[in-house]
């Protein structure tokens, strides 16, 4: 009889644990909810301007401007974003959520900051807003916002992306030519295709999608200039997950210190 009692006991603690980790399940649920896209469109902030003059003058040497992005007066970005690794918004995700509308008013802003104020928040002064450009965007489409330009000039370019899905083990990649050298036209050389992938992408051109099958190993891209076969920019070690999308992203100047001709690859989707 002790024993009947004893399991009787333990089944009512399993109850009672699975009815808490149904209701934990049920939280996560609700919170990892999709995102209404009925109000929002997507939009990927990039700093590619390859000039180290805007600067502030708290700013180290040879950086450039280091930017928030406002959108009707309200902040969008983060951290400043700067021409370096991180130039880049979102950094940790593929596009931030900005609500939808007809001409939204776009400021690019040098990130001057109140330094005696912890936490420091943002305090800038006339002539701090570099760039100023209306934009309609459309509810659940997908933008990049896309900072460079020949110097001293700075210009976003908006480009919407249409991200049809890949097929199954296949994904898509694009080129993206914002390197600063109007003379670069870009063709993409893929080591696992053996072939050029993407060809003629001149100054601050994109690339239609192109599908490929998912290499067996990782793959290494060669940017070229157009007429050559001599690697201009190579990326290693790529390796493309099934049914993403990315874009290969060039940037920099030849003969600018801290910003030479680079490329890195973006997700997409």
């Amino acid at each position: 009889m002790r024993f009947i009692k004893i399991l009787i006991l333990f089944g009512s603690l399993l109850i009672l644990v699975g009815a808490c980790e149904t209701g934990n399940l049920l939280d996560q649920n609700i919170k990892t909810e999709p995102i209404d896209s009925s109000s929002v469109a997507f939009v990927k902030f990039m700093q590619n301007f390859a000039g180290n003059t805007p600067q502030l003058p708290t700013a180290p040497a040879l950086t450039g401007p280091q930017v928030f992005l406002y959108a009707n007066g309200a902040k969008l970005t983060g951290t400043a974003v700067g021409f370096g690794a991180l130039g880049f918004f979102p950094v940790t995700s593929v596009y931030s959520t900005v609500p939808a509308g007809a001409n939204i008013t776009f400021h690019v802003v040098q990130a001057r900051m109140n330094l005696a104020v912890v936490p420091n928040v943002p305090a800038p002064i006339a002539g701090d807003t570099l760039i100023t450009f209306s934009q309609t965007l459309v509810a659940g489409k997908f933008y990049s916002f896309i900072m460079g330009d020949t110097l001293p000039t700075l210009k976003v370019n908006v480009v919407e992306d249409q991200l049809p899905t890949p097929a199954y083990q296949k994904y898509k990649i694009r080129m993206a030519n914002w390197l600063m050298n109007l003379g670069d036209t870009i063709n993409v050389f893929s080591r696992r295709e053996n072939r050029e992938i993407i060809q003629n992408i001149s100054h601050k051109q994109i690339s239609d999608w192109i599908e490929l099958p998912l290499p067996i190993i990782s793959d290494t891209i060669e940017l070229r200039k157009k007429g050559t076969t001599a690697p201009y920019i190579s990326i290693p070690t790529f390796v493309p997950a099934g049914m993403r999308m990315y874009t290969i992203l060039s940037r920099g100047k030849t003969g600018l210190t801290n910003k030479l001709p680079a490329a890195t690859i973006i997700i997409n989707r």
